[in-house]
């Protein structure tokens, strides 16, 4: 018990001192306009010794790091987490202004290499190799029913 308990401390300690998050390594990123909200769909690898940690332990762990890629959507909770993937949630990060919904764009925690935005009525912007969002807006057809 006690060597394993020894293991995952190193695990811990490996991933904490290799420089916090770049353990992990975001390869998409969806984001999918809903009124104000913005539901992100990340996908990302974890380095050797970090999955590990998250198969031994979970993944509520990580859930710290993927929530500070996002900091600056301020209200932004993980809706469900998984060793390759995760969404979450950033409520309220788009501002209502005379019938649109505006996304303003927002630097992230660290470089992904596709970033996909989805608007409500259907159209999609793919990105490459960005480290921030893009400012985008969504149109409010009728109360609350945005469209792009």
């Amino acid at each position: 018990m006690r060597p394993a308990i020894l293991l995952l401390a190193l695990l811990l300690a490996s991933t904490q001192l290799v420089g916090g998050d770049e353990y992990l390594e975001v390869d998409e990123l969806t984001m999918s306009l809903d009124g104000p909200d913005v539901l992100l769909q990340v996908n990302y690898t974890l380095d050797y010794f970090a999955r590990l940690y998250v198969l031994a332990l979970g993944c509520k762990h990580i859930e710290p790091d993927l929530l500070k890629l996002f900091v600056k959507y301020g209200d932004v909770r993980a809706v469900s987490v998984n060793p390759e993937s995760a969404l979450l949630l950033a409520s309220g990060a788009g501002k209502y202004n005379s019938g649109y919904y505006l996304f303003d764009s927002m630097r992230l925690g660290s470089k992904v290499k596709k970033l996909t935005v989805i608007y409500p009525s259907g159209p999609i912007r793919t990105f490459h190799n960005v480290t921030a969002t893009p400012s985008v807006f969504a149109i409010v057809k009728n109360k609350g029913e945005p469209t792009s």
